[in-house]
């Protein structure tokens, strides 16, 4: 009996490194994010003192769930199921609207890359991993730590998917079209740019109808494998565009832009570490209406350069108490035309309680 064999075979879970991030689950869980970010192995190590789990992957290609889990929940009731797992859930599994008198005692979780709006469910977002988890994750200084951030990138275990992330953003597709828009949208990476110039740029080159386009555009935001920041009080601006790993664009191009894959860096830890509300302006690559601080990402600090890009900030400064730049290895404290600003290393920015 399948349901058996599914019983029998929960997952082992991942030893060698595990994301140091607090779940906080109740008896119904939604647990969503980007595909490659450890959702899995995160929910799979909560629950590793539970007895009787049962996990099922709805994407298992030996499984044809409208058929071979009909009987799940009457099997999770004969046997005294405590905690079902289902990943890549999507709303074409239909939930038993009487879950909660059928099954009192059970807990489940789904596991999904997409926000679905269940009722009596608590929804969790995963982010990708953020270098403060990094670092605490792999408790080694934290300049060696920062190299290797680098290097490796957001996702989970991106140390084994380095090599493959080209065929990782292949896998993520249903098709080659789909690959097509994504490859053509990581090249946009940190770019100010609409989705009808990416699209009109892509009519150019193949056959696209623009319900596919937008309709895949809208799965990328939803999931969190894409951003959109805005020019602050210009909504209809072109919007400058990251991603959820910002080591994507090296796995499809050879052309190397170091200062965009250290922005993406920056954007993601601000979003996610620092949850702050992020908008860029014309002079500065990110803006925090909520601290009034501006951001400006120099990996490589060039004193003269530096100075001459601080004083052409000039209507920024209405609405700024401070700026931030953001470099590889140095720190000080300075002023220009009477306004702050301090140089930092992203590290220690990223590890700022």
């Amino acid at each position: 009996m399948i349901l058996k064999a599914l019983l029998e075979s929960y997952p082992k879970i991942p030893t060698r490194f595990h994301r140091n991030f607090e779940l906080k689950l109740e008896s119904y869980n939604l647990v969503w994010g980007a595909k490659g970010i450890g959702k899995t192995a995160l929910v799979l190590r909560y629950y590793k003192d539970t007895k009787n789990p049962l996990y099922i992957n709805l994407e298992d290609c030996r499984l044809n769930p409208k058929e071979d889990l009909k009987s799940l929940w009457d099997f999770c009731q004969n046997q005294s199921i405590t905690c079902l797992i289902l990943d890549n859930y999507t709303p074409d599994f239909q939930l038993p609207q009487n879950l909660t008198s059928l099954l009192p005692n059970l807990n489940l979780t789904l596991i999904s890359q997409i926000p679905y709006e269940i009722p009596h469910f608590h929804t969790l977002e995963i982010p990708p991993i953020t270098f403060r988890e990094y670092y605490h994750s792999h408790k080694i200084p934290p300049q060696e730590a920062f190299s290797a951030f680098i290097k490796y990138g957001n996702l989970y275990e991106a140390e084994f998917l380095q090599e493959y992330k080209g065929e990782f953003l292949k896998n993520l597709c249903e098709d080659k079209v789909d690959f097509w828009i994504l490859k053509n949208l990581l090249l946009c990476l940190g770019q100010k740019v609409s989705s009808h110039q990416i699209f009109t740029k892509l009519k150019k080159e193949g056959k696209l109808s623009k319900d596919r386009f937008y309709e895949y555009c809208g799965f990328l935001k939803a999931s969190r494998r894409l951003f959109w920041v805005e020019k602050f009080e210009h909504h209809f601006a072109p919007k400058k565009l990251y991603f959820w790993d910002f080591t994507l664009k090296n796995a499809i191009s050879f052309e190397r832009n170091f200062t965009l894959l250290f922005e993406n860096m920056v954007f993601l830890e601000l979003l996610y570490t620092f949850k702050n509300q992020v908008f860029y302006t014309d002079k500065l690559d990110f803006y925090l209406p909520q601290s009034a601080m501006g951001i400006l990402c120099v990996p490589f600090i060039q004193p003269q350069i530096l100075e001459q890009k601080l004083a052409k900030i000039t209507k920024e400064r209405e609405f700024c108490d401070k700026f931030m730049i953001l470099n590889l290895n140095e720190s000080r404290k300075g002023e220009s035309l009477g306004m702050p600003y301090e140089i930092l290393p992203f590290h220690q920015f990223a590890l700022q309680n």
